[in-house]
């Protein structure tokens, strides 16, 4: 009856303990690797998007600069609840779609181990919205 309670007391933990489980998985509090999370970060990114210009149909260029920290915020917010453990920096770019061009790149100096990076292109009919998280280790 000892082993009984026992086993009962750990099934009854797992339900109610925030980290129970998880198995193998670690938890990304732990991770310090941020090329570890970049799957997870790219499926996050559209969301932040679209939670600020998924009703938006149309592109007004006196909304671009409020659009745009919107982003930002919604980004920043969501990775550090995906991870506390890095420094980020987040860009956004929103340019009416009229046909030209457009090119962006980075470069950077840093531990490829820890750091890295997440770009992320959305666009509907009238505006395409560029993304570009930096993760870097603490």
């Amino acid at each position: 009856q000892a082993i009984l309670a026992h086993i009962e007391r750990l099934a009854d933990s797992a339900h109610t303990h925030p980290k129970a489980g998880r198995g193998a998985m670690p938890d990304n509090d732990e991770v310090t690797s941020f090329p570890k999370l970049k799957e997870e970060v790219n499926l996050a990114l559209p969301q932040c998007i679209e939670r600020v210009l998924g009703k938006v149909s149309e592109y007004h260029a006196k909304h671009v600069d409020e659009w745009s920290e919107s982003i930002g915020q919604e980004v920043l917010k969501k990775l550090q609840e995906i991870s506390g453990n890095f420094k980020y920096i987040v860009s956004t770019t929103i340019l009416e779609k009229k046909g030209g061009g457009f090119h962006t790149s980075s470069a950077v100096f840093w531990d490829s181990d820890t750091d890295a990076a997440v770009s992320y292109r959305w666009e509907n009919k009238a505006m395409v919205c560029v993304v570009q998280t930096y993760g870097v280790g603490v």
